[in-house]
């Protein structure tokens, strides 16, 4: 077996995938590949069996040859121990050339005999690649006579009119091949989430006249604009399964497990600390109480919380900092102003949100629940959504992938794949774009139809940054989860900065984020990962284009926030092909202004 805390699927039903194609088109590669991403979806190693040429040939039929009647032969064995798998239960993948239709046309009626699932899928990478991957040299031997009968050179193979899939191995990469694959046995029932997607409710109820009257009259903490941002994460449900500031065993779980645990002792990832200080004063004037509210004067005189029987306890600055940031150093933005806390932490027996936190800033409609994501979602009738975390502006790099993304879901069997753009919106550092100007410039980018308003939603995350690394970066996703999103784009250094002792180098690496959220996908009720591509300025081309080994880095340059900061101020534009020109003019705009 498998270890697996948390299972994603199981296998639904037994099912025979009968992948055919060229020699080198990739079918046991394909074969090999699913199956350990479905063994750790399900926890089980046993679910999934491979029938390719270093199985069979070995054992079942080593006394075939490659004649046509052996062939035949070879392929009605493998129709047969396929349908006894599927009979039990299982998944499995037959990776055979298997050139002639007849042949894969008696498979599929032995399973339908049966009243099994068969799926015949063309991997249908072309000749030119299958020669190109060609290690063994089958191909140059077949060219020169060595080797007769060899498919797609001295015999025929006759492909599929009518597969159920055509992966073009050819064209996407592995895990594009897989995603195709495991979205069809999803969408065909043969692999079942373990979880419906998650909607959070939200946690904000509207008081009677007479309750209202009562918590105005409570003591009440007066809390700056940056904990209110948390008031509104938590009480919006984007916290989930958080329904409060966190206690002390809380705390604790999501430091050292980054974790916390529901009601039912179910655990969910939560990676940073949610917490709301006091001073000693504070502590010793509200002990007594059994109802302390929330205020925040920044934005109004109303409370926005109440925390019921109230809990006292130790802030513990230090460790929370070295825990969550790997430094204490007041040079990290966050850490510093952990350290200027109060002494103590408040959590309480629960707590009431009273009222949404309204900031009166003009994007108060864009910091929407996750219930109210999720009905835009339902309203565009989306098959899936993909989320992206952003706290920058959006330069056509940005637009390469978010276009590529959804190009690459259509090729996987989606209808109506949908971005969620959902930038950041609470506390940042001075020297980052503020969200104001952020969401102009997306907005100028949806207008002028750089992103297609028909496959967007464009809202406001309230959270604020902490700068945390990849520590932070599973906070980015497994907030998200709460909105009954599908997928999730996580990229490079998405929570980074540089060290706080030394500017000369990252304080995190900028892939670990990437690593360990695609690691721990299985804690995201379901939701797949998608590893962001990096992009950058062609200078010949004048276009935003992936950059990878494969090109010329000579060709490409990198542009810089402090750089586009610098054209601002001289007046420039940037290169042609970089940034739609209505969304530079507005962050052009906003340098100006500094």
């Amino acid at each position: 077996m498998v270890e697996s805390s948390s299972t994603s699927h199981n296998v639904a039903k037994g099912a025979t995938y009968w992948f055919t194609g060229l020699s080198g088109a990739g079918k046991s590669t394909l074969s090999g590949a699913l199956k350990v991403k479905i063994d750790a979806m399900v926890g089980d190693n046993k679910k999934v069996f491979i029938l390719d040429g270093d199985v069979i040939r070995q054992g079942l039929n080593k006394d075939l040859g490659f004649s046509a009647e052996d062939r035949k032969e070879n392929i009605r064995r493998i129709s047969e121990v396929s349908k006894l798998f599927a009979m039990a239960g299982q998944i499995v993948f037959v990776a055979f050339i298997s050139p002639y239709s007849a042949d894969r046309n008696f498979a599929r009626e032995v399973h339908a005999k049966a009243g099994l699932a068969f799926y015949e899928c063309h991997i249908s990478a072309s000749l030119e690649v299958c020669e190109g991957r060609d290690v063994k040299g089958l191909y140059k031997k077949a060219r020169a006579g060595i080797i007769p009968h060899f498919t797609g050179v001295s015999d025929p193979y006759e492909a599929p009119e009518n597969p159920e899939m055509n992966v073009n191995t050819g064209e996407q990469t592995l895990d594009q091949s897989c995603g195709q694959v495991l979205n069809q046995m999803m969408t065909e029932g043969v692999l079942a989430s373990n979880s419906a997607p998650r909607v959070a409710e939200s946690l904000i109820k509207s008081l009677s006249e007479d309750e209202q009257k009562e918590v105005d009259g409570l003591k009440f903490i007066d809390v700056n604009r940056e904990q209110a941002e948390y008031i509104q994460t938590i009480g919006q449900g984007w916290a989930f399964p958080l329904k409060r500031f966190m206690n002390e065993l809380e705390l604790l779980e999501s430091m050292h497990m980054n974790t916390i645990s529901d009601s039912e002792g179910k655990r969910h990832l939560m990676s940073v600390p949610i917490t709301q200080d006091v001073s000693a004063e504070q502590k010793e004037e509200l002990a007594n109480e059994k109802r302390v509210a929330i205020k925040c004067s920044e934005l109004s005189n109303d409370v926005l919380a109440v925390i019921n029987n109230p809990v006292f306890f130790t802030n513990r600055k230090e460790e929370i900092s070295t825990r969550t940031f790997g430094t204490s150093s007041v040079k990290h933005p966050k850490v510093d102003r952990i350290m200027k806390q109060g002494d103590f932490l408040i959590s309480g027996e629960s707590m009431d949100f009273v009222k949404n936190v309204e900031y009166n800033d003009g994007i108060d409609s864009y910091r929407m629940t996750p219930a109210q994501v999720h009905d835009q979602i339902k309203a565009k009738n989306a098959d899936a959504v993909y989320a992206f975390q952003v706290r920058n502006p959006l330069h056509n790099g940005h637009v390469l992938l978010l276009k590529d993304t959804r190009e690459q879901l259509l090729k996987q069997g989606y209808k109506n794949p949908i971005l969620l753009l959902h930038p950041l919106g609470g506390w940042c550092k001075d020297d980052d774009v503020p969200l104001d100007t952020r969401m102009k410039q997306h907005q100028a980018l949806i207008d002028d139809s750089t992103l297609p308003s028909d496959h967007i939603i464009l809202a406001v995350w309230p959270s604020p940054m902490y700068y945390g690394g990849p520590t932070e970066v599973l906070w980015h996703a497994s907030s998200r989860v709460s909105a009954g999103i599908t997928h999730f784009i996580t990229g490079r250094d998405p929570a980074g900065v540089k060290h706080p002792e030394d500017n000369t180098k990252d304080c995190y690496d900028v892939w670990h984020g990437q690593k360990l959220l695609t690691h721990v996908k299985s804690l995201l009720n379901g939701v797949e990962v998608l590893p962001f591509k990096v992009a950058a300025y062609n200078k010949t081309t004048q276009s935003m284009e992936f950059f990878g080994p494969d090109k010329n880095k000579d060709d490409f340059e990198f542009i810089s926030g402090s750089r586009m900061r610098q054209m601002a101020k001289d007046g420039e534009n940037p290169p042609a092909g970089f940034m739609s020109m209505k969304g530079w003019e507005v962050l052009a705009a906003y340098y100006k202004s500094l």
